[in-house]
């Protein structure tokens, strides 16, 4: 049996299954070091049954932040790096840890297997940080990346293509296909009386309401093609710092009652209930992980074209195919692709489309597949 440690920030709540996975393998001795949940992330309960029985290999840490949560230290993490020697340390931190520089460094002089999980190369790097970063980034055997172009930068920067593996990225997969067969038959009168025509295409935006995510141009957006009558509704769902403001942007759509606020919402079946009877999610700022729960509950995701600004998760839709692209900060351009995308529907075709890609590469067993193939030594599949 191998023995492997998994350094992480903090162990947020998504990640459960994945863990759960990795740590339940018979193959493998896991154990995970982890630090306290910041700026209000859930974390993972462990309480839960799948950690139950492994309550032994879940370690606790302690986070140092400073100059506003970039670099971080973390306790015990180099001291677990010098005790009894194991076999691979896994870490999901990112340059702006001195305690991972520390422990890896430790770990590869001690003949420790180092690999990385993290986002790599972005692209948009230059000059000292990005000679700084592939510094770091080569103190690992292997890397596990979110995302193909990752990859691709990488190797343009010299990094040799069978030690990068395309780990991508995943939520509960298997509550949401539990979830998907008992929403089957819902109704959009059901799921959205507060709209005066429910009947109309929905558009949803699920997240924190902050500037980056751009939410004025998706009110602007819909607002223009409501303009003689509405044609489309739009669920603003989540809350954060910029819901006054764009309550006060959308008053029209809220006093023509196709424009609602949720506000934050955290039960998963309610998630799913909106998402799955809504026709398209659009994020006008990057996606993130709203674009895989998208896709997960069958809705195509729309957000904007430019891959330097995205999060790696945009690079699971396929414009045209389970979602679209348009020209980065152009209201005008998103205003007539939300229009041509929900005048030509065909629902459950889109439906199969989006749950296509979920169920090929972004699920924990996917995920685990990728980490066999590293522990084994094999080739990366992408």
């Amino acid at each position: 049996m191998i023995t492997i440690k998994f350094f992480a920030d903090i162990a947020p709540h998504y990640r459960r299954p994945i863990w759960n996975i990795l740590i339940n393998n018979p193959d493998w001795d896991m154990h995970f070091f982890f630090g306290d949940s910041e700026n209000g992330v859930e974390a993972i309960d462990f309480e839960k049954e799948g950690f139950l029985l492994n309550k032994h290999r879940l370690h606790k840490v302690k986070n140092y932040w400073w100059k506003k949560e970039t670099l971080l230290w973390q306790t015990k993490v180099i001291r677990e790096c010098c005790g009894p020697k194991f076999d691979y340390a896994i870490f999901t931190s990112e340059m702006s840890r001195p305690s991972t520089w520390i422990s890896a460094a430790i770990c590869r002089l001690r003949g420790i297997k180092v690999f990385f999980w993290a986002h790599g190369l972005y692209g948009r790097e230059k000059g000292f940080k990005l000679r700084l970063k592939k510094i770091f980034f080569r103190l690992g055997h292997k890397i596990l990346l979110y995302e193909r172009r990752s990859k691709k930068f990488h190797i343009q920067h010299g990094f040799k293509p069978d030690n990068l593996y395309v780990v991508f990225n995943s939520l509960d997969y298997d509550a949401h296909k539990l979830l998907n067969q008992k929403l089957k038959g819902l109704e959009k009168n059901e799921v959205f009386p507060f709209f005066r025509n429910p009947s109309l295409p929905v558009v949803i935006f699920i997240g924190r309401l902050t500037k980056v995510k751009k939410l004025d141009m998706l009110l602007k957006a819909i607002n223009q093609i409501n303009n003689k009558e509405p044609k489309a509704n739009l669920v603003v769902m989540g809350d954060g710092p910029e819901r006054e403001i764009l309550e006060e942007m959308g008053k029209i759509g809220l006093e023509e009652k196709w424009l609602y606020f949720t506000g934050a919402c955290y039960d998963e079946e309610v998630i799913g209930k909106f998402l799955s009877m809504s026709d398209l999610c659009v994020s006008p700022g990057n996606v993130g992980l709203t674009g895989i729960h998208s896709l997960s509950f069958g809705t195509p995701v729309g957000t904007h074209d430019n891959m330097v600004n995205q999060m790696p998760e945009a690079e699971a839709i396929e414009d045209g195919y389970n979602g679209f692209f348009f020209k980065e900060n152009d209201v005008n351009d998103l205003r007539v692709k939300i229009e041509k995308w929900i005048n030509n529907m065909d629902r459950n075709l889109l439906r199969e489309r989006s749950h296509e890609i979920i169920d090929k590469y972004y699920n924990p067993y996917y995920q685990l597949t990728v980490f066999e193939r590293v522990f084994a030594g094999e080739k990366p599949e992408l």
